[in-house]
């Protein structure tokens, strides 16, 4: 773990001045437009060369590489320089990328080439994903760390905003190939921010295991050790595996259900968007004494969101989704904070990689079971089970958790 000592020869600057940071923060959103523009270029090509099916192939195979390679990743992230591993993932991004387009261009977009775009990325986020989680913890103070977690999430969240359109504008006046362009740009200017301008000022603890599954094992060991750290991993789990099918399955359900149309379905969730910067702004100011307890605490009033989006009127679900939205900004930068505070530095990266494997292999399980649970019996009833089996597992954790 970090000593204040070690804080005490490291000169920090104040916050808000820090190129660093500013660095690491505009990386994010940079990172966020790519990736978003990119998935709605992928989504509108493969929709045009394919049946819905291999469509929804191409847009899911792309997890199966990820689930599969990121307790490898992690672990990787743990054992080699995470910077230098960031680096490296991006510049295998612009060389798929760069090779792809040139095949699009000669030959077209084909489902072939999608797919394997898809599985390549995979890999590279499950590499990438875990080395960029262990960065934070180096880069600034404890006391500063759910300020950059809220400052990143704010940007990542307003670069929803410009990706999105700025996708859908490339596909549709350039096809697959500028969105490929685009996309490879991004991957670049990350590389030179980081290469440049993003260097941590606090050395990374290396594994001592004397090879990748070792250290794997001794990870899991570290959870089985720590309770703290434990909760914590249950609990993010828990937030990703209850509020994700509520959101995707439950109120898509529930505005067919009740016939509120697409175009209602699409402002619930610009409110969510809107609500969750806002909360990310306020968690900026914000800084309350024990930010774990704290924002495990604020997701009680999410879970309750997640119970009205079954049965409330139209109207009413808009005040679930700002709640929804305000609770995820002001929580997740709590959390994400207090994680980094919480996990001992030399596992970050392999326990980064274990909480992310839960979106990646178990929410479509998630996904298919909260489905089967409407079906079984009803929107209304499904969303207060999730919505409250999700209120009781934050109490439970914040009541295990010692800071």
């Amino acid at each position: 773990m970090t000593t204040t000592d070690e804080y005490a020869e490291v000169a920090f600057p104040p916050l808000g001045r820090d190129r660093r940071v500013q660095g690491w923060i505009f990386s994010a959103a940079v990172s966020q437009i790519g990736d978003v523009a990119w998935y709605v270029g992928l989504a509108w090509s493969a929709a045009q060369v394919t049946t819905p099916a291999g469509a929804g192939l191409v847009m899911g195979i792309g997890a199966l590489p990820r689930a599969l390679v990121l307790l490898w990743g992690g672990a990787l992230a743990d054992r080699l320089d995470a910077r230098r591993t960031m680096i490296l993932a991006n510049l295998g991004r612009i060389v798929v990328l760069a090779t792809a387009g040139a095949i699009v261009l000669t030959s077209g977009v084909t489902l072939p080439l999608l797919l394997t775009v898809a599985v390549l990325f995979g890999v590279m986020d499950a590499i990438y994903t875990p080395a960029a989680g262990t960065i934070p913890r180096r880069m600034v103070r404890g006391e500063d760390l759910v300020k950059l977690a809220a400052g990143t999430q704010l940007a990542n969240r307003l670069a929803v905003f410009v990706g999105a359109p700025l996708g859908g504008l490339l596909v549709a006046h350039g096809g697959l190939a500028a969105v490929m362009l685009v996309d490879a740009l991004s991957f670049a200017v990350i590389a030179v921010a980081l290469a440049w301008v993003v260097r941590p000022r606090l050395p990374q603890p290396s594994s001592s295991g004397a090879s990748i599954r070792a250290d794997l094992r001794d990870g899991f060991g570290y959870l089985r050790r720590d309770v703290s750290a434990r909760t914590l991993v249950i609990a993010f789990f828990g937030l990703n595996l209850c509020v994700g099918p509520v959101i995707a399955v439950g109120l898509v359900q529930r505005t067919h259900v009740d016939g509120w149309g697409a175009g209602a379905l699409g402002w619930f969730q610009a409110c969510s968007g809107i609500s969750a910067a806002l909360g990310a702004v306020i968690a900026l100011r914000w800084k309350p004494r024990r930010p774990a307890r704290t924002g495990l605490l604020l997701l009680i009033p999410q879970a309750a969101g997640c119970v009205m989006i079954g049965a409330v009127p139209r109207v009413v679900v808009f005040v679930a989704m700002a709640m929804i939205g305000m609770t995820a900004g002001l929580a997740s930068a709590q959390l994400s904070g207090a994680f980094q505070q919480t996990i001992e530095p030399a596992f970050l990266g392999r326990t980064s990689s274990i909480v992310s494997l839960s979106d990646e292999a178990l929410m479509p399980l998630a996904m298919t079971g909260f489905g089967a649970l409407i079906s079984l019996t009803d929107v209304t009833f499904a969303c207060a089970a999730l919505g409250t089996a999700f209120a009781v597992l934050m109490l439970w954790s914040a009541a295990r958790l010692k800071g």
